[in-house]
């Protein structure tokens, strides 16, 4: 599945660059074609390289901008490659200036990716309420997720994130992973703000902290009075707090996170001593095995990883595998999902979402 996969990405990119540069050189007959194909590539391998290989390993001034320019490069040539099959089709039935039709698309994919790095600059605190069966009090809990402190956001964005947290004086701080995601992290002080929550904090691993290198970000992270929670139960202001790693759901599911672990949440879950008369509330990075939570009778799962899709069509086609944002219902089990508090390491733009972090507002269930 993962090589298939890779396959169809590759050759949806390839085409991506090809038909774009085609089209812009019907549009401007004064620019050749192997220009165009040559700005293409470099506009979308040059994504590639900077995001997911040197800048997360890497830590420099110029690759951290180089990082930024090549994500808002690379989604404006996807959303042109876009509007130029769109254009495509209306030439068939209507014959614009192909010049200024040209121009039109390009002033469109500008536009829009230039609005989407506008709302990804800062966050927003949302509130929900859930009802919880067996509370006996009002419980409060700040859920952070995918904050992604790297090239794109710093000691400063996290800053920010922990003085809306101690405004709200939340009982606990759940943080479900990705915190961090390139090599800035680790410069002293990165992290330092989050000794500065008032309340105690609870840490689940993301698929981020695994590509940096696992164990050292976890002792980072502990060292600012975080408690890492490593597929394990504590029992804290009247609920059992279930922590998992980040894992696949199954030993079956495709995971294009590349997850690694030989254990997975459905071997994890049925190993865990989870009672039944106390509530439980389950956190994790992904919300891809929230089936086999709610097999295991947790009361309530926290989850980000889907950024709520982050950008259009990202949506649609996240939402195939598993739900996307906000509450759930599933038997007896809820299933919160966080849109997160920042953006992927990738691209710092933001379309159909917003950057959260959510106060939730846990009530007894008297029914």
């Amino acid at each position: 599945m993962n090589i298939i996969f890779i396959i169809v990405m590759l050759g949806f990119f390839s085409f991506l660059i090809w038909y774009t540069a085609y089209r812009l050189s019907v549009h401007f007959k004064f620019i050749s074609f192997w220009t165009l194909q040559v700005i293409t590539a470099t506009g979308v391998i040059g994504f590639f390289l900077t995001s997911a290989v040197i800048s997360m390993k890497f830590s420099n001034l110029f690759l951290a901008t180089f990082n930024i320019i090549a994500g808002y490069l690379f989604l404006f040539l996807f959303y042109l490659f876009f509007l130029l099959v769109i254009l495509h089709i209306i030439r068939r039935i209507w014959k614009p200036s192909l010049i200024w039709s040209g121009v039109a698309a390009l002033a469109v994919a500008f536009i829009v990716v230039f609005i989407g790095a506008i709302i990804a600059l800062s966050f927003t605190v949302t509130e929900t309420e859930i009802k919880i069966k067996g509370l006996e009090r009002e419980l409060t809990i700040m859920h952070i997720s995918d904050v992604h402190i790297g090239h794109h956001r710093g000691r400063n964005f996290l800053t920010k994130i922990v003085e809306a947290t101690n405004k709200r004086n939340p009982d606990l701080v759940v943080i479900t992973g990705d915190l961090v995601d390139a090599e800035p992290t680790l410069r002293p002080g990165a992290l330092e703000p989050l000794s500065k929550i008032k309340a105690p904090v609870y840490f689940v691993e993301g698929n981020h902290e695994k590509y940096l290198g696992a164990e050292r970000l976890l002792s980072l992270i502990g060292y600012q009075n975080v408690y890492i929670l490593r597929n394990e139960i504590i029992e804290t202001h009247g609920i059992q707090l279930i922590g998992l790693n980040y894992m696949r759901a199954n030993n079956e599911r495709f995971d294009m996170s590349m997850a690694d672990d030989s254990v997975t949440v459905k071997s994890v879950l049925t190993e865990l001593p989870i009672r039944s008369d106390i509530p439980s509330i389950l956190i994790s990075h992904s919300p891809g095995g929230f089936r086999y939570v709610v097999a295991a009778g947790v009361d309530l799962m926290l989850a980000g990883h889907t950024h709520g899709g982050q950008f259009y069509p990202m949506p649609f086609f996240r939402s195939l595998n598993f739900p996307m944002r906000g509450l759930y219902q599933y038997n007896n089990t809820q299933v919160f999902i966080s849109s997160g508090a920042g953006t992927s390491f990738m691209i710092r733009v933001r379309l159909g979402s917003v950057n959260e972090i959510n106060f939730l507002r846990l009530v007894p269930d008297n029914l």
